[in-house]
């Protein structure tokens, strides 16, 4: 596989020569709940007659939009390390009025395999979703979340094997309710756990997170819509005596007042900064870990930096020793972003952060472009958040993109 070039991994002609998968398992969709007869079984003449029909299952789950809201209503993914030989891509959320199911899918990277790893809330009456079903603890009857528009409010925790989710919604529909409370997923039990409420953040729209490993805790910071307030963290380990898990850490205000919406976030422990790509302002800034009530510093970015674009991805990896920067407006370019040298944080805002491509220059696949081209349904083409993730084994670094629920899998060595 060389190095710098986009791929296809999934579907019925993946690239590399890879075999096809089985049939079932080859895209997101293929594991729809509303299209298993187990879960949703035909009821009435009316909706058998469309099945028969080939036309899509209705479901009381389905929202305004339907599965496809899963990637295409600004939602994200996480890279799962310990779940599957290679580790997963692992797709959850809806939100607003567009879906309402809270069933989890997995992508492994070893099989090459789309399977839905929990059904969610399962409920054939239409009044448990949607408005004026109002859930108090941002959770269904099942215990599984009701699903927001994820942002980038969700990440992963390789020690607890979790997906976590930062913010939580009471009721969905076209007004929703946020609520600052955490859910996690386990990779080993398969179940979910709820943490906390916050009893003053407001985690409202186009929020922001990272997973720290250095201090096992995810740092969030919300978006501006619906008045979010807050730069603060979140340990998930522990349990509280009122059967919630993990604690909120101190909370901080909100650092970019007015531009605070779909930004993204991501830290590099080598040098102990977290390094935050503001659309508004056209440049990178960082926040030092360990002072995270101090402002946030601007970074001085090289010539060769392109326009950020707000939804894009911002990912550490490893083996190159530097940010990762992708955004879906810019089609098949990805960018590399070096941290210069310096002791500390004001040495690094003083210095010069380097941008150099990462895409050579005979790459032949556009994964947006082919999105836009194969996709049985509306895309929402500008909206990466983190379904763009950084796969790491040994010194090699994959790039991993999921695009759409009926579009092939792909990745870029």
């Amino acid at each position: 596989m060389p190095i710098g070039h986009w791929f296809r991994i999934s579907g019925d002609h993946p690239d590399l020569d890879l075999p096809t998968t089985p049939p079932g398992t080859r895209y997101l969709e293929d594991n729809e709940p509303a299209t298993d007869l187990a879960l949703n079984p035909a009821l009435g003449t009316k909706e058998r007659l469309r099945r028969f029909l080939g036309k899509h299952a209705n479901a009381p789950w389905q929202g305004r939009c339907g599965f496809s809201s899963i990637t295409e209503a600004w939602n994200s993914a996480v890279f799962a390390s310990r779940f599957g030989k290679c580790g997963s891509m692992v797709v959850y959320g809806g939100g607003h009025d567009d879906y309402f199911g809270s069933d989890l899918h997995a992508f492994d990277l070893h099989t090459r395999q789309w399977s839905r790893i929990d059904d969610g809330f399962i409920s054939l009456e239409t009044e448990a979703f949607g408005a004026g079903a109002v859930y108090p603890y941002a959770e269904y009857e099942n215990g599984s979340p009701l699903p927001p528009h994820t942002y980038d409010y969700v990440q992963y925790n390789p020690a607890g094997n979790d997906y976590i989710l930062f913010k939580g919604q009471r009721e969905l529909g076209p007004n929703v309710k946020a609520v600052a409370i955490p859910h996690m997923f386990n990779f080993d039990t398969l179940s979910w756990r709820r943490g906390p409420q916050h009893p003053t953040a407001i985690l409202n729209s186009g929020g922001w997170t990272v997973w720290d490993d250095k201090r096992r805790m995810m740092w969030g910071h919300s978006g501006d819509a619906g008045g979010g307030n807050a730069f603060l963290s979140f340990d998930p380990n522990g349990e509280n005596c009122d059967g919630t898990f993990g604690s909120w850490g101190e909370i901080f205000s909100n650092k970019l007042a007015g531009e605070a919406n779909h930004n993204a976030m991501s830290v590099d422990l080598t040098g102990d900064i977290i390094v935050i790509s503001v659309h508004s302002r056209n440049e990178l800034f960082a926040i030092d870990p360990n002072r995270p009530e101090k402002p946030i510093l601007q970074l001085r970015s090289s010539a060769n930096k392109p326009r950020i674009q707000e939804f894009a991805a911002l990912e550490y990896a490893p083996g190159l020793g530097g940010f990762v920067y992708y955004s879906a407006t810019n089609g098949a370019a990805l960018y590399k972003i070096s941290r210069p040298g310096g002791a500390g944080l004001n040495d690094q805002a003083e210095s010069i952060w380097n941008w150099e491509t990462l895409l050579h220059e005979q790459n032949s696949l556009d994964p947006i472009a082919d999105a836009r081209r194969t996709s049985a349904h509306n895309v929402n083409l500008s909206h990466t958040f983190g379904r763009f993730r950084i796969a790491s084994y040994a010194d090699i670094d994959v790039a991993v993109l999921v695009r759409h629920v009926t579009v092939p899998f792909t990745h870029v060595a």
